[in-house]
Protein backbone atom coordinates (compact mmCIF):
# COMPACT_ATOMS: atom_id res chain seq x y z
CA UNK A 1 0.00 0.00 0.00
CA UNK A 2 1.74 3.36 -1.16
CA UNK A 3 2.13 5.53 2.25
CA UNK A 4 0.67 8.89 0.30
CA UNK A 5 -1.57 9.99 -2.16
CA UNK A 6 0.20 11.22 -5.59
CA UNK A 7 1.02 14.96 -6.08
CA UNK A 8 0.06 16.98 -9.11
CA UNK A 9 2.99 18.57 -10.70
CA UNK A 10 3.38 22.00 -10.26
CA UNK A 11 1.01 22.31 -6.70
CA UNK A 12 1.88 23.63 -3.81
CA UNK A 13 0.08 21.21 -1.56
CA UNK A 14 -1.06 21.32 2.14
CA UNK A 15 0.40 18.13 3.72
CA UNK A 16 -1.96 16.61 6.37
CA UNK A 17 -0.84 13.90 8.69
CA UNK A 18 -3.00 10.92 9.77
CA UNK A 19 -1.90 8.84 12.64
CA UNK A 20 -4.35 5.39 13.91
CA UNK A 21 -2.64 2.31 14.93
CA UNK A 22 -5.63 0.95 12.84
CA UNK A 23 -4.28 -0.08 8.89
CA UNK A 24 -8.24 -0.63 8.76
CA UNK A 25 -8.83 3.06 9.93
CA UNK A 26 -5.84 4.48 7.93
CA UNK A 27 -7.39 2.55 5.11
CA UNK A 28 -11.10 4.07 5.64
CA UNK A 29 -9.36 7.61 5.80
CA UNK A 30 -7.51 7.13 2.38
CA UNK A 31 -11.02 5.96 0.99
CA UNK A 32 -12.99 8.68 2.43
CA UNK A 33 -10.56 11.58 1.51
CA UNK A 34 -9.74 10.54 -1.84
CA UNK A 35 -11.30 13.23 -3.27
CA UNK A 36 -9.04 16.06 -1.47
CA UNK A 37 -5.89 14.42 -3.21
CA UNK A 38 -5.43 17.34 -5.13
CA UNK A 39 -5.57 20.00 -2.79
CA UNK A 40 -3.91 17.94 0.18
CA UNK A 41 -0.60 15.49 -0.17
CA UNK A 42 -1.66 12.91 2.55
CA UNK A 43 0.27 11.19 4.88
CA UNK A 44 -0.89 8.30 6.85
CA UNK A 45 1.26 6.99 9.73
CA UNK A 46 0.53 3.50 11.33
CA UNK A 47 0.96 4.15 15.00
CA UNK A 48 3.10 6.72 16.98
CA UNK A 49 6.75 5.67 16.13
CA UNK A 50 6.68 5.52 12.06
CA UNK A 51 3.82 9.25 12.74
CA UNK A 52 7.54 10.94 14.63
CA UNK A 53 9.80 9.46 12.32
CA UNK A 54 7.83 11.06 9.15
CA UNK A 55 7.93 14.45 10.92
CA UNK A 56 11.45 14.17 11.57
CA UNK A 57 11.82 13.91 7.42
CA UNK A 58 9.39 16.93 6.37
CA UNK A 59 7.09 19.84 7.90
CA UNK A 60 3.53 19.39 8.10
CA UNK A 61 0.33 21.80 8.24
CA UNK A 62 -2.02 19.17 9.69
CA UNK A 63 -1.43 16.46 12.28
CA UNK A 64 -4.73 14.70 13.04
CA UNK A 65 -4.19 11.63 15.58
CA UNK A 66 -5.87 8.85 17.16
CA UNK A 67 -5.99 9.31 20.70
CA UNK A 68 -6.17 5.59 22.34
CA UNK A 69 -2.82 3.97 20.97
CA UNK A 70 -0.71 1.20 22.62
CA UNK A 71 2.94 2.47 23.67
CA UNK A 72 2.26 6.38 23.17
CA UNK A 73 -1.34 7.82 23.41
CA UNK A 74 -2.64 10.38 21.20
CA UNK A 75 -1.64 13.42 23.82
CA UNK A 76 1.73 12.40 24.52
CA UNK A 77 2.54 12.30 20.81
CA UNK A 78 1.38 15.64 19.64
CA UNK A 79 3.55 17.00 22.37
CA UNK A 80 6.36 15.68 20.87
CA UNK A 81 5.00 17.05 17.78
CA UNK A 82 4.04 20.75 19.19
CA UNK A 83 8.12 20.46 20.08
CA UNK A 84 9.53 19.25 16.70
CA UNK A 85 7.09 21.23 14.52
CA UNK A 86 4.99 24.37 16.67
CA UNK A 87 3.51 25.50 13.80
CA UNK A 88 1.62 22.37 12.81
CA UNK A 89 -2.07 22.39 13.60
CA UNK A 90 -2.48 19.51 15.77
CA UNK A 91 -5.95 17.23 15.93
CA UNK A 92 -7.06 14.60 18.28
CA UNK A 93 -9.69 12.38 16.87
CA UNK A 94 -10.95 9.79 20.11
CA UNK A 95 -14.23 7.59 20.72
CA UNK A 96 -13.19 7.74 24.17
CA UNK A 97 -15.87 9.76 26.61
CA UNK A 98 -13.49 10.05 29.79
CA UNK A 99 -12.68 13.53 30.69
CA UNK A 100 -9.20 12.47 31.88
CA UNK A 101 -8.88 11.35 28.04
CA UNK A 102 -9.85 15.04 26.87
CA UNK A 103 -7.52 17.11 29.74
CA UNK A 104 -4.69 15.25 29.03
CA UNK A 105 -4.33 16.71 25.21
CA UNK A 106 -6.26 20.53 26.49
CA UNK A 107 -2.48 22.05 25.87
CA UNK A 108 -1.15 19.90 23.23
CA UNK A 109 -4.32 19.44 20.70
CA UNK A 110 -5.61 22.70 18.82
CA UNK A 111 -8.96 20.95 18.26
CA UNK A 112 -10.72 17.63 19.56
CA UNK A 113 -13.07 15.26 16.72
CA UNK A 114 -15.65 12.50 17.77
CA UNK A 115 -14.51 9.24 16.22
CA UNK A 116 -15.74 7.98 14.16
CA UNK A 117 -15.96 11.62 12.46
CA UNK A 118 -18.23 12.56 9.70
CA UNK A 119 -16.04 12.55 6.48
CA UNK A 120 -17.23 16.00 5.80
CA UNK A 121 -16.72 17.58 8.68
CA UNK A 122 -13.03 16.18 9.10
CA UNK A 123 -12.44 17.56 5.86
CA UNK A 124 -14.15 20.94 6.63
CA UNK A 125 -12.50 21.48 9.82
CA UNK A 126 -8.68 20.17 8.34
CA UNK A 127 -9.61 22.92 5.68
CA UNK A 128 -10.39 25.65 7.39
CA UNK A 129 -7.37 24.57 9.76
CA UNK A 130 -4.75 25.57 6.58
CA UNK A 131 -6.08 28.08 5.34
CA UNK A 132 -6.18 29.92 8.96
CA UNK A 133 -2.64 28.47 9.46
CA UNK A 134 -1.72 30.10 5.96
CA UNK A 135 -3.22 33.38 7.31
CA UNK A 136 -1.09 33.96 10.77
CA UNK A 137 1.76 32.66 8.87
CA UNK A 138 1.60 35.09 6.43
CA UNK A 139 4.96 37.55 5.84
CA UNK A 140 3.52 40.97 6.26
CA UNK A 141 2.16 39.22 9.50
CA UNK A 142 5.10 37.73 10.92
CA UNK A 143 6.86 41.24 9.96
CA UNK A 144 4.40 43.09 11.92
CA UNK A 145 5.09 40.73 14.77
CA UNK A 146 8.91 40.80 14.60
CA UNK A 147 8.45 44.73 14.68
CA UNK A 148 7.54 44.12 18.76
CA UNK A 149 10.50 43.93 21.13
CA UNK A 150 8.33 41.60 23.12
CA UNK A 151 5.32 40.08 22.08
CA UNK A 152 3.16 39.32 25.47
CA UNK A 153 3.84 36.35 27.44
CA UNK A 154 0.48 34.20 28.34
CA UNK A 155 -0.89 35.39 31.62
CA UNK A 156 0.68 33.49 34.76
CA UNK A 157 -2.72 33.67 36.36
CA UNK A 158 -4.49 31.92 33.44
CA UNK A 159 -1.85 29.31 32.93
CA UNK A 160 -1.40 28.29 36.52
CA UNK A 161 -5.98 28.38 36.71
CA UNK A 162 -5.84 26.18 33.86
CA UNK A 163 -3.36 23.35 35.18
CA UNK A 164 -5.34 23.62 38.69
CA UNK A 165 -8.54 22.97 37.28
CA UNK A 166 -7.33 20.07 34.87
CA UNK A 167 -6.74 17.95 38.24
CA UNK A 168 -9.98 15.98 39.78
CA UNK A 169 -9.44 17.36 43.01
CA UNK A 170 -9.43 20.61 42.61
CA UNK A 171 -11.01 23.16 45.11
CA UNK A 172 -12.24 26.54 45.31
CA UNK A 173 -9.70 26.98 47.94
CA UNK A 174 -7.14 25.77 45.21
CA UNK A 175 -8.53 28.62 42.81
CA UNK A 176 -8.65 31.25 45.07
CA UNK A 177 -4.97 30.91 46.41
CA UNK A 178 -3.80 31.28 42.69
CA UNK A 179 -5.46 34.73 42.21
CA UNK A 180 -4.66 36.11 45.17
CA UNK A 181 -1.01 35.82 44.39
CA UNK A 182 -1.80 38.92 42.25
CA UNK A 183 -3.09 41.80 44.51
CA UNK A 184 -4.08 44.05 41.96
CA UNK A 185 -5.64 41.32 39.92
CA UNK A 186 -7.96 39.57 43.21
CA UNK A 187 -8.98 43.38 43.67
CA UNK A 188 -10.48 44.17 40.18
CA UNK A 189 -12.06 40.82 40.02
CA UNK A 190 -13.54 41.61 42.92
CA UNK A 191 -14.62 45.21 41.68
CA UNK A 192 -16.10 43.82 38.35
CA UNK A 193 -17.98 40.54 39.94
CA UNK A 194 -19.42 43.48 42.29
CA UNK A 195 -20.62 45.68 38.95
CA UNK A 196 -23.85 45.68 37.02
CA UNK A 197 -21.96 43.39 34.42
CA UNK A 198 -22.51 40.42 36.34
CA UNK A 199 -25.80 41.61 38.26
CA UNK A 200 -25.45 39.14 41.21
CA UNK A 201 -28.25 39.60 43.68
CA UNK A 202 -25.99 40.52 46.61
CA UNK A 203 -22.65 42.17 46.99
CA UNK A 204 -19.51 39.78 46.58
CA UNK A 205 -16.73 40.13 49.70
CA UNK A 206 -14.28 37.04 49.50
CA UNK A 207 -13.18 35.09 45.95
CA UNK A 208 -14.46 32.40 47.58
CA UNK A 209 -17.68 33.80 46.93
CA UNK A 210 -17.17 35.26 43.80
CA UNK A 211 -16.14 31.63 42.47
CA UNK A 212 -18.70 29.85 44.44
CA UNK A 213 -21.68 32.03 42.76
CA UNK A 214 -19.86 32.59 39.02
CA UNK A 215 -17.94 29.24 38.73
CA UNK A 216 -14.48 28.09 38.36
CA UNK A 217 -14.55 28.20 34.11
CA UNK A 218 -15.65 32.04 33.92
CA UNK A 219 -13.36 33.10 36.47
CA UNK A 220 -10.41 31.77 34.55
CA UNK A 221 -11.52 33.28 31.24
CA UNK A 222 -11.83 36.60 33.62
CA UNK A 223 -8.53 36.06 34.83
CA UNK A 224 -7.07 35.81 31.05
CA UNK A 225 -8.89 39.34 30.12
CA UNK A 226 -7.65 40.76 33.02
CA UNK A 227 -4.38 40.28 32.91
CA UNK A 228 -3.97 40.33 29.64
CA UNK A 229 -4.90 44.19 29.54
CA UNK A 230 -3.09 45.44 32.56
CA UNK A 231 0.34 43.95 30.95
CA UNK A 232 -0.63 45.81 28.03
CA UNK A 233 -1.36 49.03 30.47
CA UNK A 234 2.34 50.28 29.86
CA UNK A 235 3.47 49.28 26.07
CA UNK A 236 0.37 49.32 24.00
CA UNK A 237 0.14 52.69 22.63
CA UNK A 238 -3.20 53.39 24.07
CA UNK A 239 -4.73 56.21 26.36
CA UNK A 240 -5.77 54.93 29.37
CA UNK A 241 -9.44 56.22 28.62
CA UNK A 242 -8.93 54.46 25.51
CA UNK A 243 -7.57 51.09 26.85
CA UNK A 244 -10.21 51.11 29.51
CA UNK A 245 -12.83 51.81 26.63
CA UNK A 246 -11.29 48.77 24.79
CA UNK A 247 -11.41 46.78 27.96
CA UNK A 248 -15.20 47.75 28.92
CA UNK A 249 -15.73 46.66 25.48
CA UNK A 250 -14.60 43.14 25.03
CA UNK A 251 -15.88 42.70 28.23
CA UNK A 252 -19.31 43.07 27.15
CA UNK A 253 -18.63 41.46 24.16
CA UNK A 254 -17.64 38.30 25.99
CA UNK A 255 -21.32 38.69 28.27
CA UNK A 256 -22.90 39.41 25.30
CA UNK A 257 -21.13 36.39 23.49
CA UNK A 258 -22.34 33.89 26.74
CA UNK A 259 -25.73 34.93 26.58
CA UNK A 260 -26.43 33.89 22.95
CA UNK A 261 -24.52 30.61 23.45
CA UNK A 262 -26.49 30.10 26.97
CA UNK A 263 -28.10 26.84 26.05
CA UNK A 264 -24.66 25.03 26.09
CA UNK A 265 -22.59 25.51 29.35
CA UNK A 266 -19.25 24.48 27.40
CA UNK A 267 -20.13 26.88 24.04
CA UNK A 268 -21.38 29.68 26.56
CA UNK A 269 -17.80 29.84 28.31
CA UNK A 270 -15.98 29.26 24.92
CA UNK A 271 -17.65 32.17 23.61
CA UNK A 272 -17.47 34.23 26.93
CA UNK A 273 -13.77 33.82 26.11
CA UNK A 274 -13.77 34.68 22.69
CA UNK A 275 -15.27 37.81 23.38
CA UNK A 276 -13.21 39.20 26.00
CA UNK A 277 -10.14 38.05 23.70
CA UNK A 278 -11.35 39.43 20.50
CA UNK A 279 -9.61 42.86 20.46
CA UNK A 280 -6.49 41.40 21.77
CA UNK A 281 -4.68 42.60 19.09
CA UNK A 282 -4.87 45.85 19.83
CA UNK A 283 -2.67 45.11 23.39
CA UNK A 284 0.29 44.61 21.38
CA UNK A 285 2.71 47.28 20.89
CA UNK A 286 3.19 47.77 17.61
CA UNK A 287 3.03 50.36 14.86
CA UNK A 288 1.21 49.40 11.97
CA UNK A 289 1.94 51.18 8.29
CA UNK A 290 -0.81 52.82 7.02
CA UNK A 291 -1.55 52.41 3.17
CA UNK A 292 -3.13 54.98 0.68
CA UNK A 293 -6.10 53.31 0.31
CA UNK A 294 -7.80 50.01 1.30
CA UNK A 295 -7.42 47.88 4.46
CA UNK A 296 -3.86 48.37 6.16
CA UNK A 297 -0.92 46.26 5.72
CA UNK A 298 -2.04 44.15 8.61
CA UNK A 299 -5.55 43.45 10.33
CA UNK A 300 -5.74 43.52 14.75
CA UNK A 301 -7.90 40.98 14.49
CA UNK A 302 -5.36 38.57 12.68
CA UNK A 303 -2.66 40.12 15.46
CA UNK A 304 -4.56 39.22 18.12
CA UNK A 305 -5.27 35.78 16.38
CA UNK A 306 -1.40 35.31 16.01
CA UNK A 307 -0.98 35.88 19.44
CA UNK A 308 -3.65 33.99 21.09
CA UNK A 309 -1.70 30.91 18.62
CA UNK A 310 1.29 31.51 20.11
CA UNK A 311 -0.17 30.96 23.79
CA UNK A 312 -1.87 28.09 22.76
CA UNK A 313 -5.30 29.08 22.87
CA UNK A 314 -8.57 26.96 21.51
CA UNK A 315 -8.37 26.55 17.76
CA UNK A 316 -11.88 27.70 17.41
CA UNK A 317 -11.51 30.91 19.48
CA UNK A 318 -8.27 31.69 17.40
CA UNK A 319 -10.35 31.24 14.14
CA UNK A 320 -13.21 33.20 15.46
CA UNK A 321 -11.45 36.11 16.74
CA UNK A 322 -9.81 35.87 13.20
CA UNK A 323 -12.43 36.41 11.33
CA UNK A 324 -14.84 38.15 13.70
CA UNK A 325 -15.37 41.48 10.94
CA UNK A 326 -15.42 39.27 8.40
CA UNK A 327 -16.87 35.73 8.97
CA UNK A 328 -18.15 35.75 5.85
CA UNK A 329 -14.49 34.55 4.64
CA UNK A 330 -14.84 31.64 6.99
CA UNK A 331 -16.33 28.42 4.95
CA UNK A 332 -19.14 27.26 7.41
CA UNK A 333 -22.30 26.15 7.02
CA UNK A 334 -24.26 26.43 10.79
CA UNK A 335 -24.13 29.25 12.93
CA UNK A 336 -20.98 28.68 14.53
CA UNK A 337 -18.37 30.92 16.96
CA UNK A 338 -17.36 33.25 14.44
CA UNK A 339 -20.81 34.19 13.99
CA UNK A 340 -21.67 34.64 17.67
CA UNK A 341 -18.31 37.43 17.93
CA UNK A 342 -19.33 38.92 15.27
CA UNK A 343 -22.79 39.53 16.80
CA UNK A 344 -21.53 40.17 20.11
CA UNK A 345 -18.76 42.78 18.73
CA UNK A 346 -21.43 44.74 16.53
CA UNK A 347 -24.07 44.80 19.44
CA UNK A 348 -21.44 45.83 22.23
CA UNK A 349 -20.05 48.67 20.30
CA UNK A 350 -23.59 49.55 19.47
CA UNK A 351 -24.98 49.37 23.58
CA UNK A 352 -21.84 51.52 24.76
CA UNK A 353 -19.92 53.43 21.72
CA UNK A 354 -16.37 54.13 21.35
CA UNK A 355 -15.73 51.43 18.57
CA UNK A 356 -15.61 51.92 14.84
CA UNK A 357 -17.77 48.46 13.47
CA UNK A 358 -18.51 48.33 10.13
CA UNK A 359 -22.57 47.93 9.19
CA UNK A 360 -24.19 44.87 10.25
CA UNK A 361 -24.80 42.43 7.31
CA UNK A 362 -28.40 41.27 7.85
CA UNK A 363 -28.35 39.27 4.68
CA UNK A 364 -25.33 37.28 6.04
CA UNK A 365 -27.11 36.58 9.48
CA UNK A 366 -30.23 35.88 7.99
CA UNK A 367 -28.42 33.12 6.05
CA UNK A 368 -27.20 31.83 8.77
CA UNK A 369 -30.83 31.47 10.73
CA UNK A 370 -30.81 35.17 12.54
CA UNK A 371 -33.50 37.86 11.08
CA UNK A 372 -35.16 40.91 12.27
CA UNK A 373 -37.17 39.31 14.62
CA UNK A 374 -33.99 37.24 16.11
CA UNK A 375 -31.68 40.52 16.28
CA UNK A 376 -34.15 42.24 17.88
CA UNK A 377 -34.37 39.99 20.53
CA UNK A 378 -30.61 39.78 20.88
CA UNK A 379 -30.95 43.71 21.29
CA UNK A 380 -33.67 43.51 24.24
CA UNK A 381 -30.99 41.13 25.81
CA UNK A 382 -28.38 43.17 25.73
CA UNK A 383 -30.14 46.04 27.18
CA UNK A 384 -30.41 43.99 30.04
CA UNK A 385 -26.65 44.05 30.35
CA UNK A 386 -26.67 47.66 30.02
CA UNK A 387 -24.98 49.02 33.62
CA UNK A 388 -21.86 50.77 34.85
CA UNK A 389 -18.94 48.27 34.11
CA UNK A 390 -16.09 48.30 36.48
CA UNK A 391 -13.28 50.89 35.43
Amino acid sequence: MPEREPKPEGTALKRILFVDDDANVLAGLRNVLRGQRHQWEMVFALGPEEALAKVAERAYDVVVSDMRMPHMDGAALLTEIKRIQPKAVRMILTGQTEQESVLKSVFVAHMFLSKPCDPDLLKRVVARACNLNALLNSEALQAAAGRVEMLPAAPKTYIALNEALMRPNCAVSDVVRIIERDVGLCAKMLQLVNSAFFGLPRRISSLDEAVTYIGTSTIKNLAMALEAFAAASKSCGLSGPDLAALQNHSLLAGQIARRIHSGDKTKAEESFLAGVLHEVGWLVGVDIPVKASGPPAVDRALLGAYLLGLWGLPHPIIEAVAYHQDPQLLPHADFELVDVLYLAHYLAAELVGGMVVRKLDCDYLLHKGIGEAQLADLRVMVSQLAGQLAE
